[in-house]
């Protein structure tokens, strides 16, 4: 890296940092290496929502960052050190030594489990107080105004949970430590249906209700979420997928993801297959691994449907939601979707999904409103 790309990472870190998503944008797809990155599809959809943001967005942001932070000689980048160390030991140690014995580079492995694994992003945010140490020696100007919610999240416990009942916007979860109904704010997880079973970490949402995941929960069978929801809240989650991965009842890849979400719980691949036709499907995957933007494609074609009246049922509002939020999708939707007709069709899923997408189809309904006069 020369020293001028070296120059816009840094002044993409402060920007970030300080809350100013557009500038960190600007200066991170300045570095001809990053223009393809899930760090750049992170950053185009805060950029996106600048003036839209929730508290519970302004706190995820804090804790993704805090798990990047790469500063010499400094608390936070030994706390993301520490955590990647102990990840790679805990879950990937098969893995690494592969990488030796065939001769890979294992800086691939540590920056996968670095930017994908949701293991180091737990141990980071949450057992090494990682999010805490963020906010108190990083997060600057419209950052730390924005994340009063984030220092509620500090301490905050996994735990594991069985699906009780979705409602659009929302959902019951059972603590199968407590065994207690749990009202939870659905970004997405309610995807996984009544009886699937999960683990994560509930937080302050910021609004109602009053509970959420502080990022997308893990799907995993019964054992797991039981062994997760009993012992010490603090380490028996790390013990219960060790245990299930040695007993082969999961796959360790189910560990990494490289689309993490802050917006919405919706995996951008399964908002691809939401609103591609299965005839299509191979193609699409095709041009998407060759760096065309088809998310953002699936994401109009899902609001299209949403103004046809052929998009599923209420129950896949968290589909509609996502592609909502997409700003390939949003700004399509605005320059093509927006009609007297489709007022009432964007009316009715603005109230099955909470903010910020119920604010952008509210926008689309009144753009909708005024297109009439």
């Amino acid at each position: 890296m020369t020293r001028e790309y070296a120059a816009f990472v840094e002044s993409a870190t402060a920007a970030e940092r300080s809350g100013d998503a557009e500038t960190a944008l600007e200066y991170h797809q300045g570095v001809p290496m990053f223009r393809r990155s899930a760090h750049r599809v992170v950053l185009t959809q805060l950029a996106d929502l600048s003036d839209e943001m929730t508290p519970w967005l302004w706190a995820r942001w804090a804790a993704y960052q805090c798990t990047r932070v790469e500063d010499p000689d400094t608390l936070g980048k030994v706390t993301s050190q520490l955590a990647l160390d102990y990840t790679v030991r805990v879950f990937h140690t098969d893995e690494l030594a592969r990488a030796w014995e065939v001769g890979d580079d294992p800086v691939k492995l540590l920056a996968t489990t670095a930017g994908e694994d949701w293991a180091y992003h737990q141990t980071c945010t949450f057992e090494l107080l990682g999010l805490e140490l963020f906010l108190n020696s990083m997060a600057d100007a419209r950052l730390a105004e924005g994340c009063a919610l984030a220092r509620e999240w500090v301490g905050a416990t996994m735990s594991g949970y069985r699906v009780e009942s979705v409602i659009p916007g929302r959902l019951v979860v059972r603590d199968l430590g407590e065994d207690r109904p749990v009202e939870v704010l659905d970004l997405g997880a309610g995807l996984l249906g009544v009886g699937g079973r999960l683990i994560g970490r509930l937080v302050p949402s910021g609004t109602t209700p009053a509970l959420m995941f502080d990022t997308r929960p893990l799907p995993v069978d019964e054992q797991t979420a039981v062994a997760a929801a009993t012992g010490d809240r603090r380490s028996a989650w790390i013990a219960a997928l060790e245990q299930a991965f040695a007993e082969e009842r999961l796959e360790r890849s189910m560990l990494r993801s490289a689309d993490r979400e802050l917006v919405t719980d919706v995996p951008s691949l399964s908002l691809l297959e939401r609103g591609t036709s299965p005839a299509a499907l191979a193609s699409t995957r095709q041009q998407l691994a060759r760096g065309r933007d088809e998310i953002g494609r699936a994401a109009y074609r899902v609001l299209r449907a949403v103004t046809e009246g052929t998009f599923g049922t209420e129950a896949d509002a968290p589909y509609v939601a996502a592609a909502v939020l997409n700003p390939h999708g949003f700004a399509e939707a605005q320059a093509q979707l927006v009609d007297p007709g489709h007022r009432g069709a964007w009316e009715h899923w603005a109230r099955l999904v909470p903010a910020p997408a119920q604010g952008r189809l509210t926008r689309l309904a009144a753009l909708s409103a005024e297109a009439a006069a």
